[in-house]
């Protein structure tokens, strides 16, 4: 298959890298010039940690020209690029053709929304991830290292009928892909807000002086993982009055790195894929500015919507606006964005599992 990967950072050089080695067709797309020209002067991408290799890469820049006869586009940037993105990818749009969101962070409902907004009328599908699949860093242009390949890492379509068809897709490349019931699911189980803002906030002082440290096994202290818990309980409180099972932040790091331990605190402790990340150097990070707008605030929305108290997030997201001196719930997802605004929680999981949204988005 012709694979587009939208996003040439850590995860999109990663997976170019994996797919090469795979012999598969990869085209490195990314809107930054001076990255893709500096991935073609190296002209292939060079991989190491649980995979080794070297391979040539396509980078690009021209759209039309990334996408040309693909099958299958995965996009692997942040959350505050999918509606550019999905905007950007519209016009070139054929039937057949399946976008992969790595990881979602609400990015069905936002891509299909999208694509309603402009009228697209392609048959294709849309799915996201829970997660990243790899656990990966960019040491410079053209050159990666693999620490982690997730082991199980579930996946669900928008609509959620057509989950069996990205399966069988993507069943010989990405075998470890399990079906979630729906997008929500996969949103909601992402479990990178939970970890990165209070751990990033309760840490700012350490960020912001001299020296390094690693993100999780120093910043993650026993209080510190009480926030993250107090976070989870609010999260996995909105999953119970749509009625979707959603996974403990305990149980996706046993499923992800095979780390089976009795509490959060020691989990995080004990995973080997977290023992060597050092923390941000600055609180201007994706931490704050993609966990928060694209993570907690969309999260704080739904949770009122059903009537959760969402006091431990809606505290976190009121912190980090005073320490960054703007209000971040003005650069935060809406249900409006997503689709669901005027939806009751019967709806909402309706439009979520329902065949009538494929080609533009049954959005109110």
């Amino acid at each position: 298959m012709k694979f587009t990967i939208i996003g040439a950072g850590n995860g999109g050089q990663s997976m170019a890298a994996h797919l090469k080695i795979m012999k598969q067709q990869v085209v490195l797309y990314d809107i930054q010039e001076n990255l893709i020209q500096q991935i073609n002067d190296r002209g292939h991408i060079t991989v190491e940690g649980v995979i080794e290799g070297s391979v040539p890469i396509k980078a690009t820049t021209n759209v039309a020209d990334a996408l040309k006869e693909t099958d299958v586009i995965m996009v692997t940037t942040t959350g505050p690029a999918h509606k550019s993105v999905a905007k950007s990818i519209a016009p070139y749009l054929k039937d057949g053709q399946l976008i992969m969101i790595l990881p979602g962070y609400w990015g069905a409902l936002e891509f299909r929304k999208t694509f309603k907004q402009l009228g697209i009328q392609k048959n294709v599908y849309v799915a996201e991830t829970e997660s990243l699949i790899y656990t990966c860093r960019s040491i410079h242009p053209g050159h990666v290292r693999i620490r982690k390949i997730k082991d199980s890492l579930e996946f669900a379509s928008l609509p959620a009928s057509d989950s069996p068809i990205v399966k069988d897709i993507l069943k010989d490349i990405y075998p470890q892909l399990k079906i979630a019931s729906n997008v929500l699911i996969t949103t909601m189980n992402n479990c990178n807000p939970i970890f990165h803002v209070p751990i990033t906030l309760m840490n700012a002082g350490r960020i912001e002086s001299e020296g390094d440290f690693y993100f999780y096994p120093d910043g993650a202290t026993p209080s510190v993982v009480n926030v993250m818990e107090q976070l989870e309980r609010e999260r996995l409180e909105i999953g119970k009055k749509l009625k979707i099972n959603l996974s403990t932040c305990l149980d996706l790091l046993n499923r992800f790195y095979d780390v089976k331990e009795a509490n959060l605190y020691d989990a995080i402790q004990s995973n080997p894929a977290y023992r060597t990340g050092k923390a941000p150097t600055t609180l201007r990070y994706r931490y704050i500015y993609e966990d928060i707008p694209y993570g907690l605030i969309p999260m704080v929305s739904l949770g009122e919507k059903l009537g959760v108290d969402m006091a431990c997030s809606n505290l976190l997201v009121d912190l980090a606006s005073i320490a960054m001196k703007e209000d971040l719930r003005k650069r935060g997802l809406t249900l409006l964005d997503l689709g669901i605004d005027g939806m009751s929680k019967e709806e909402i999981v309706e439009y979520l599992a329902g065949s009538a949204g494929r080609v533009v988005g049954e959005v109110r």
